[in-house]
């Protein structure tokens, strides 16, 4: 609905009048991407862009169904490019700093501090997704795994580290509402954590102890994998702890772990030209 009201105001403003059926019928393409144009100034990244060629896409077919209004050109229209951007990962000092100053108690009732403690520990020691994350109930949880849903409702078996399931035991046993029945990261009244409502938290916290703009429930992920593969974990064993299903998918971690040698190599070789002049 955003899009397409989004649309509608720059028309009107585009031809001067009041959009109608007439002027959906002539819509064309130039006008279209003026309309885009418009919202990359406005600094409408490509992947909301493509959402909303899609948006307009389904709405133009709705009405030439319903209503017979017919409108070519709008899937004519080309997709914006979209740009793969490299995942960003959090530092190891970071993560310590992270897990260490969280437990001040400006951040929250103990239980509540332990249960977020839990979350980063678990998201970073496991590369979980948050959803995944979220979805767990306390009778997923064994001696030394969890029992993962991940896309497509696929399952998956995840071992977890000491560390890990310790920090998990400690926030249950905190927790005012632990039902092994229940999911088993639930807020204040005990009904389950939504991830706007952890990503909302993680930048308190993140803000509150001047860390990375980067934190996020995802950038944990991210983390998890950069930080295996620049300890030469093998890329296929990396993709079965993330649950990828495309080993193309977990390739990316590749790309990034290139640019961080060639990094390395760069800031090498400045300190050899530093030597060769002094």
């Amino acid at each position: 609905m955003r899009d397409l009201k989004d649309l509608i105001n720059f028309l009107n403003t585009h031809i001067g009048e009041e959009v109608n059926v007439g002027s959906l019928e002539k819509l064309s393409i130039p006008e279209l991407r003026s309309w885009f144009t418009s919202r990359y100034a406005r600094g409408v990244n490509a992947r909301s862009n493509t959402r909303a060629l899609s948006v307009i896409r389904n709405f133009f077919k709705y009405i030439k169904n319903n209503y017979e209004i017919n409108n070519e050109a709008v899937f004519s229209l080309s997709r914006p490019i979209q740009r793969r951007t490299l995942p960003k990962a959090l530092s190891i000092s970071n993560i310590e700093t992270l897990l260490k100053e969280m437990k001040l108690p400006d951040l929250g009732e103990p239980w509540v501090v332990k249960r977020e403690i839990a979350i980063v520990v678990l998201l970073y020691g496991t590369g979980l997704r948050i959803t995944e994350a979220l979805n767990l109930k306390v009778s997923d949880i064994s001696n030394e795994s969890l029992i993962v849903t991940g896309k497509g409702d696929k399952q998956r078996q995840v071992f977890i580290l000491p560390v890990v399931k310790k920090c998990i035991q400690k926030y249950i046993k905190a927790c005012p509402h632990s039902d092994e029945a229940g999911h088993l990261f639930v807020g204040v009244r005990g009904k389950k954590l939504g991830r706007t409502y952890v990503a909302n938290r993680l930048q308190k916290i993140r803000r509150f102890l001047n860390l990375p703009e980067i934190l996020s429930p995802h950038a944990f992920r991210h983390s998890f994998a950069t930080h295996l593969l620049q300890e030469d974990i093998d890329i296929r064993s990396i993709q079965q702890l993330l649950g990828h299903s495309s080993l193309e998918t977990t390739q990316v971690y590749t790309h990034l772990n290139y640019q961080d040698v060639f990094n390395m190599y760069k800031n090498f070789q400045k300190s050899l030209n530093k030597k060769s002049k002094s």
